[in-house]
């Protein structure tokens, strides 16, 4: 009886060890979000000394997954923008126009009966 006490112990020590809480998953995403931001502000912008602040951050669901998103000030040149980074484990971080939204439908069409969604992407 005891033995089976002590490897329950142990099984959830490691259980719980190995989880990340929200905030560690959102600052560990942090800089990789912000060089995002970064990279579409020196493009937007036209200007190559930008730097970045962030405003906003938290996890949001998508596509059954949860996934950090942030708000991130641009500002350089005398000029300042505001993006809202998505970051995916497969597919890195993508920087959005906060004005339009991270997944606004672009487009609703059916094919062969099979309904789609087009989503409007900005690659940089």
């Amino acid at each position: 009886m005891r033995m089976r006490w002590v490897l329950a112990s142990v099984l959830a020590i490691v259980t719980l060890t190995g989880c990340t809480t929200t905030a560690e998953f959102v600052l560990k995403n942090q800089p990789s979000a912000a060089q995002a931001a970064q990279n579409r502000g020196v493009f937007e912008l036209s200007c190559n000394e930008v730097s970045t602040t962030l405003l906003n951050s938290k996890t949001i669901d998508l596509y059954e997954r949860q996934v950090p998103e942030y708000q991130i000030g641009v500002s350089g040149c005398g000029k300042k923008e505001v993006y809202t980074v998505v970051c995916n484990p497969n597919s890195g971080c993508m920087a959005y126009d906060s004005k339009e939204g991270a997944l606004d439908t672009a487009v609703s069409s059916t094919e062969a009966g099979i309904e789609q969604l087009e989503y409007t992407e900005i690659m940089h």
